[in-house]
């Protein structure tokens, strides 16, 4: 049964995820967008190219807090069923690469994932998270693959410690929506151009 509460709850977090920090921060403060990098994503790594460490800094800490906070108020103090954390924990990653306010745009969402993840299991699975990315970034130079690597080794990681099946649903959601970014560059082709800022 959905309830007001629990639509509420995912309305709240698509929003917050959706809110593009880097867009907003970069245009007003920095006059740069981040979305003129060449992949033109509006994540945290695009604005650290686009205008150094002070925009990346704000928008890595907004990015991951966006995450972070409806997800751990939902895990710790919200009561919901299983299912229906499930629904608030995929909610701010379909708002970051799917954002309302930028015409259903947005960017592959990683340090969202790890605000999620931090909400929901504090440093267990984004320590995880960090290990995997390390030892991606030195097995490979392909940023496609060194990001994949992550919810993928989550799905390996999940099961063998026995965590809640949602959990491994909510891992695959996520490797569906990098798939769904990245899908270009795995194939060799460039990412399409923006036709204006949104």
């Amino acid at each position: 049964m959905v309830t007001w509460r629990f639509a509420l709850g995912l309305a709240l977090s698509y929003l917050l995820g959706a809110l593009p920090w880097s867009v907003w921060l970069g245009t007003a403060l920095f006059q740069v967008d981040p979305r003129d990098q060449p992949d033109g994503n509006p994540g945290a790594a695009n604005a650290f190219r686009a205008a150094g460490w002070r925009l990346g800094a704000a928008v890595l800490v907004l990015d991951f807090l966006k995450a972070f906070i409806p997800v751990a108020l939902a895990r710790w103090f919200g009561g919901y069923a299983d299912w229906q954390l499930l629904g608030i924990a995929i909610m701010p990653t379909l708002g970051h690469a799917f954002s309302v306010f930028l015409r259903f745009r947005g960017g592959r969402g990683i340090v969202v994932m790890f605000g999620v993840w931090a909400g929901l299991t504090l440093y267990q699975i984004p320590l995880v998270m960090g290990l995997t990315a390390i030892g991606a970034t030195l097995l490979t130079k392909r940023d496609a693959l060194r990001t994949l690597a992550i919810p993928i080794a989550l799905l390996v990681y999940l099961p063998l410690v026995r965590l809640p099946a949602w959990m491994i649903i909510l891992t695959a959601v996520q490797l569906g929506v990098l798939l769904l970014k990245l899908g270009p560059f795995i194939l060799g082709q460039r990412a399409r151009p923006r036709s204006g800022h949104s």
